[in-house]
């Protein structure tokens, strides 16, 4: 009776055994795979949090816009209202991004000082923002050290706004001063995307385990010996090796359990995998990502230093990417980056790596290339993307700023090659260059939207702008003595275009070139018929630092006049002031060139740049114009002062001064006083067609009086 019971008892004990045996191996197993697949997310997602952190302190100068913050150097010089809008601005822009709180410090002795703000309309409303010049109390240690050091810092701190993960990136102003940018996210938010990601991993764990616990029901009827392999493969699982395989012979239940656990094995081996892949790999192009990226030029870095070679770092930013987003939508976008991604492969070869570094940037690594051979593989690069793109049935032009540093030239890190290469990235986005090996000496000059750059091109061949005149008018007499001519855009399927929306993009692509040379022929064809017709009106036309800084323009100009068969005396070229100061020499060579062919020169937006009395006096200019933001402060003391040291400076050189933006009689007679010696403005008459000039000159008989005369009862004639 006992033997029979122990010999019932003794085949269940064992099976107990193995089944508490082989669930304790698939919990280690699972619960290995589950902290290790968690550690790897949550370290995703800090590294992901960080990286959002530091691109917005990164963009804040150029979102805040640097004359602001030239600007804010005491208390009285940001206004309240400029203030509060940039304080709405920046809570916008930190809605977009997922970020809680963007701002600006300074630091005037001991005290913190806020320089910009960022809060929602409530914040507002209840005071709960840093006022402009207000003090800081909470003083985390990171932003103490970014003050310290000069150097970005991250912090985890809690103030009366909330507990925040924050970075603060400083930043020397133009006079030496530490302005110190910073960007909070709730840590809030933090933790919830990792226990986001902690919860994925627990399901996935769980799922496992289930499938082991099952698995190890129907093993322990039958197995007693192989429970050593499948223990020791369980091990070697939870160690992380996921390609052990364990013997599958014959059909019997061991064989369908090998089988189980081999695909086990498999499905874990695929899931691990595919963290690494979302780890390492950017999913909309699949490139590898920036920390991919790192990974594989510390590579090529090591291979390289064992074989004396170099290393090239290609850095290609898609200049305008933003407004493909802005005009088309995200989808539109992502379909871009991926045709991008896939031009860009065919400049690759079977040793170079191609990634996506950030939103629009992409990098080539590119081991063996140096300075003496990039230029072709640069010029390839810029031919490919040359081509427009088809997005959303719309033909896009794409272009690329690209910047270069090689390894062991400019550094012996990746993240050192990077930076630099960037850095040259962004001057030759700058200066419009095609591209720009990194240079130590230029690094302190490192400062990126859809434009209608193709259709404006149609716009020119179609004649679909033309040109508005505003009158000029002598203070001495009254004499109509000039015009401005402005160029208009009629689009056939968006109606009046403002010049705000496509002559600034066209500026910073260095596409303005067309544009000039339609308004300048314009002019030039108008200056002769005027001369015909005995009218004695200099045209001026606005001249981009794109044109003065190509020694081709010059030549170009020539060509108009020798093909139109007009007097250049009767035209002005207008140059704005700061455009004289973007490459001196290139700039001053131009002018003379074109003073040679007989243009009157004059210098536009004159006191908003920063040019010497010296220089200025070696300019072959003869007119100087004041900034129309002067011109409407001549009611306040500091405008007439700066208006007034205008009109004198021009009179020592010998210039004309001419005040743009007259709109009120007060204003036309404080310049009448200072000696100025032509105005325009509302005032006089807004901007209008040809046509409408002819027939405006002809009413007034060459003579605008109506500022200048009054009736006996003192209103205006």
């Amino acid at each position: 009776m006992l033997k029979r019971l122990y010999a019932r008892l003794i085949p269940h004990t064992a099976r107990i055994k193995i089944l508490i045996v082989f669930i304790a191996i698939n919990l280690a197993a699972t619960v290995a795979y589950t902290l290790y697949a968690w550690n790897l997310k949550a370290d995703a997602v800090r590294e992901t949090i960080d990286a959002r952190l530091v691109a917005a302190a990164s963009a804040a100068p150029k979102m805040i816009g640097y004359d602001y913050l030239r600007e804010a150097r005491d208390p009285k010089s940001i206004d309240e209202q400029r203030y509060l809008a940039m304080v709405r601005l920046l809570h916008d822009y930190c809605q977009k991004v997922g970020l809680r709180y963007l701002y600006v410090f300074t630091q005037e002795g001991n005290k913190i000082i806020y320089l910009a703000d960022a809060a929602s309309e409530e914040e507002i409303r209840a005071g709960n923002y840093g006022r402009y010049y207000g003090e800081y109390d909470a003083r985390p240690l990171g932003l103490a050290q970014a003050f310290a050091t000069g150097k970005a810092q991250f912090a985890e701190y809690e103030d009366r706004y909330g507990h925040f993960r924050s970075v603060f990136q400083p930043m020397q102003r133009e006079d030496g001063k530490t302005l110190v940018f910073g960007a909070d996210i709730d840590l809030s938010d933090v933790e919830t995307q990792q226990r986001e990601a902690l919860n994925q991993a627990l399901l996935i764990g769980m799922g496992l385990f289930l499938a082991g616990v099952l698995g190890s029901f129907w093993l322990a009827r039958t197995l007693s010996a192989p429970l050593s392999r499948l223990a020791e493969a369980a091990d070697r699982i939870a160690d992380g090796d996921y390609r052990v395989r364990v013997p599958a012979r014959g059909h019997d239940e061991f064989a369908l359990l090998a089988r189980a656990f081999n695909s086990m094995g498999s499905a874990i081996s695929e899931r691990e995998a595919e963290i690494i892949r979302m780890a390492y790999i950017d999913p909309l192009t699949e490139l590898p990502n920036r920390v991919r990226l790192a990974e594989l030029i510390a590579e090529e870095i090591q291979a390289a230093q064992q074989g004396d070679d170099s290393v090239a770092v290609v850095m290609i930013d898609i200049d305008r990417f933003k407004y493909i987003n802005d005009y088309l939508g995200y989808s539109a976008g992502d379909a871009a980056l991926k045709s991008i991604a896939q031009r860009l492969r065919q400049v690759q070869r079977d040793t170079d790596h191609l990634g996506r570094f950030s939103g629009d940037e992409f990098v080539l690594v590119l081991p063996g290339v140096h300075k003496g051979n990039i230029d072709n593989v640069v010029r390839r690069l810029h031919r490919i993307l040359e081509n427009p793109l088809a997005i959303a049935g719309q033909s896009i032009d794409v272009a690329g700023s690209t910047g270069v540093a090689f390894f062991p030239l400019h550094g012996t890190s990746a993240n050192v090659l990077l930076r630099e290469a960037e850095a040259a990235m962004y001057l030759a986005k700058r200066t419009h260059a095609d591209y720009l090996v990194y240079d130590p000496g230029q690094e302190a000059n490192r400062k990126s939207q859809l434009s209608l750059l193709g259709e404006l091109k149609t716009a020119v061949e179609s004649n679909q702008l033309s040109t508005y005149l505003q009158p000029k008018i002598n203070l001495a007499d009254g004499r109509i003595c000039g015009v401005e001519a402005l160029v208009r855009w009629d689009h056939p399927e968006r109606g009046w275009i403002p010049p705000g929306q496509f002559i600034p993009f066209a500026e910073q692509t260095g596409k303005i070139r067309a544009l000039t040379l339609w308004i300048l022929r314009e002019c030039m064809l108008t200056s002769c018929h005027w001369a015909a017709l005995g009218r004695n009106v200099r045209i001026s036309v606005n001249v981009s630092v794109n044109d003065t800084e190509d020694p081709a323009f010059a030549g170009m100009v020539q060509s108009l006049l020798e093909e139109t068969g007009a007097d250049a005396h009767n035209l002005c070229l207008e140059i704005t002031e700061s455009a004289t100061m973007e490459a001196p020499d290139k700039v001053l060579d131009a002018l003379r060139h074109l003073r040679s062919l007989g243009f009157k020169l004059s210098i536009d937006d004159f006191g908003t740049g920063y040019s010497s009395l010296a220089y200025l006096s070696r300019l072959p200019v003869q007119e100087l114009k004041i900034d129309r933001s002067f011109v409407l402060r001549l009611d306040e003391a500091d405008g007439l002062q700066i208006a007034r040291a205008i009109v004198e400076l021009g009179h020592v050189l010998k210039l004309d001064v001419v005040a743009e933006g007259v709109e009120t009689q007060a204003a036309w007679d404080t310049l009448v006083e200072l000696g100025c010696d032509q105005v325009q403005g509302f005032l006089v008459a807004k901007p209008m067609p040809i046509v409408a000039f002819d027939e405006w000159y002809k009413h007034h008989k060459g003579y605008w009086r109506d500022a200048m005369e009054k009736d006996e009862s003192g209103q205006m004639a």
